[in-house]
């Protein structure tokens, strides 16, 4: 998937927790999980104009995914200071956000190698080309309408 795809799959995948967040915590630990979601969603693609580092490699990995999800933590420690469980929850959704991207990478025939260097297995499922313009769009626009509208929906019931 490209950028525009990877943030609508993180929206559309995080949608659904922001009302559970808002009524269990806060409405604004749910927007900023909504931040956190969607911000990481490209993180793992930063590798890709390095020359020194292979795209879908290092930070292609489980072991990437937990140590956005220990940043991610802090910064939504930081965001929200006034949330007990905030470090928590920003380690769940910055280390969802980055195995969400992973899952958005090993439908395409690219794959990845999520546990890399410890074992070597190579996962594509091959459904649809990265570089896709329909499902890039309509993973965005999905993306973006569910997570609005969760977030509509929850300030609304509030």
């Amino acid at each position: 998937m490209y950028r525009d795809g990877h943030a609508g799959f993180n929206a559309l995948l995080y949608a659904p927790a922001v009302p559970v967040v808002a009524s269990r915590w806060s409405l604004w630990l749910a927007l900023v999980g909504a931040v956190v979601a969607v911000g990481v969603s490209t993180l793992p693609d930063f590798d890709d104009p390095l020359p020194v580092v292979a795209h879908r490699g290092p930070t292609h990995t489980v072991w990437f995914a937990l140590l956005v999800g220990l940043a991610a933590g802090v910064g939504t420690a930081l965001a929200a200071p006034g949330e007990p469980i905030a470090f928590q929850f920003g380690v769940v959704v910055g280390t969802g956000g980055i195995l969400a991207h992973l899952a958005g990478d090993v439908v395409t025939p690219m794959g990845i190698s999520p546990f890399a260097p410890l074992w070597r297995v190579h996962v594509t499922l091959e459904w649809f080309a990265s570089k896709n313009p329909r499902i890039n769009r309509a993973f965005l626009i999905a993306g973006s309408a569910s997570v609005f509208g969760s977030l509509a929906l929850t300030m609304v019931a509030a």
